[in-house]
């Protein structure tokens, strides 16, 4: 890989935005690195090469793929206590043709940071720094570790690595990738749609929970709703609630996010253009949220997330829409509240028996007691028989299979469409009457969808069913 092009980023980062970083931790202490000096992220073996050098930090060698690359352990020079020893991970940094790898404990994800948040650290006597910036991630600071400091470290056995003409043009094309793990499945997000990662133990219970998306995080004061359920990517499996796994913040639209609760997050690793292939047919007729597969660093495969394809899907803008910063100001507030209310319709949430539906509220034309059937008559629509209203006859039917008519309380009676006639519908008792948006069902057929509601205290997300 021609990383000479590549790593003056750091030199030229003044002329960008912002700085794309991995995030690493080290004895419960989050670090940083910027993603332009990783090569890949590898397991720490249990045992190691041998050492070849004098430095404190350095604490052996590995091999991949032909390259020797010697180890350090930075936890003493950062003052973090004891050298914390073997497992872990490795992440292999590159400068040139030069190889090194940093032990640290987990990488938890990618992170894009302003440029206008960095702060330089400066050292009293003017040595160079291993930490030489630093930025506040969620009221906690977080300091970025300098490669350059790393690979001048004194009596490191630096070995050039070997690379052919054509892996290295390869490379110069790689894109950055996270690489998790759900259900035994392997996935890799594309960095750009990577917004953070946050830690599970932030995962909380959604005061309005919807299908699949049952909880939230707060970043930076906003609050986002999280997933953990395959079914929302069109697969089949989820992530554990009770898996210390993080989760992923997906970035949707500006200042719109979601969250995926993974199992695990394997690496960061570049992965060139001639490592992708094209989605496997049998996924193609499933999902249309995946780009193809891709042949990560170590060999294993990984389903390709399409960046623009879930950026697009209903479902995921759905609750994207739901992630709102502060107000900064009053007018956006109103604005703000105003396009609220436009969205949303009028509904009818009653209870069936067996589960709350909601129906829309223009579709109704009033609700009565039911004093039962003037006379039986089924069929396999639903049809329960006959009852009087208002001195004519209406059809009633139960909305859900086998009810029996005598237990039901009210009849809702709706709107007369295409010549029909009345028709009224079983319920036990009406809950409320509230105006909220339709919003898709994540993982759902097409065209279902649900309004989150609140009721006696309790939230809920509640199928939209349409009588009539």
């Amino acid at each position: 890989m021609a990383m000479g092009t590549e790593l003056t980023a750091p030199v030229g980062e003044a002329g960008r935005r912002h700085i794309d970083v991995g995030l690493l931790r080290l004895c419960g202490i989050e670090l940083a690195v910027p993603v332009d000096w990783v090569r890949e992220v590898v397991p720490c073996p249990a045992a190691m090469g041998p050492c070849f050098g004098s430095h404190p930090a350095l604490i052996g060698s590995i091999g991949v793929r032909g390259d020797v690359i010697p180890v350090v352990d930075v936890t003493l020079l950062l003052g973090f206590g004891e050298r914390t020893g073997t497992g872990g991970t490795i992440v292999v940094l590159r400068k040139d043709d030069v190889l090194l790898g940093l032990r640290i404990d987990t990488v938890s994800g990618l992170y894009r940071i302003p440029v206008s948040a960095v702060r330089e650290l400066v050292d009293s006597g003017g040595a160079a720094r291993l930490v030489d910036r630093a930025f506040v991630r969620e009221a906690h600071l977080v300091g970025i570790l300098d490669p350059e400091a790393l690979f001048a470290m004194p009596n490191l056995p630096l070995v050039r690595c070997h690379a052919r003409e054509a892996d290295s043009a390869a490379l110069a094309r790689a894109r950055p990738f996270v690489l998790v793990t759900v259900a035994g499945v392997d996935i890799a997000i594309d960095s750009h749609l990577v917004e953070s990662t946050a830690p599970a133990i932030s995962l909380r219970r959604c005061a309005v929970p919807a299908p699949g998306w049952a909880r939230n995080v707060n970043y930076l004061g906003r609050d986002v709703r999280v997933f953990d359920q395959l079914a929302t990517l069109g697969l089949d499996g989820a992530t554990p609630e009770e898996s210390p796994g993080p989760v992923i913040l997906l970035r949707i639209a500006p200042d719109k996010l979601v969250g995926w609760h993974v199992e695990s997050v394997r690496s960061v690793a570049r992965i060139p253009d001639d490592k992708f292939g094209p989605v496997p047919a049998g996924l193609a007729a499933r999902s249309a949220l995946f780009a193809g597969i891709a042949t990560d660093p170590a060999g294993g495969q990984n389903l390709v997330l399409d960046t623009d394809a879930v950026r697009a899907d209903p479902a995921i803008k759905a609750m994207a829409a739901l992630c709102r910063a502060p107000a900064q100001a009053e007018g956006r507030a109103t604005i703000a509240a105003r396009e609220g209310a436009a969205s949303t319709n009028a509904f009818l949430i009653f209870d069936t028996g067996a589960r709350l539906l909601a129906t829309p509220l223009d579709a109704i034309r009033e609700v009565v007691p039911f004093r039962g059937l003037s006379s039986r008559v089924e069929d396999y629509s639903g049809l329960c028989g006959l009852a009087d209203h208002r001195g004519a006859p209406i059809s009633v039917y139960g909305v859900e299979p086998g009810v029996e008519p005598e237990d039901a309380k009210l009849l809702i009676i709706a709107r007369d469409q295409e010549g029909q006639g009345a028709r009224g519908f079983l319920a036990q008792r009406l809950a409320t009457i509230l105006n909220a948006p339709a919003l898709p069902v994540p993982g759902g057929s097409p065209g279902a969808l649900f309004v989150p509601a609140t009721i006696d205290g309790t939230a809920h997300s509640i199928r939209i069913h349409t009588l009539g």
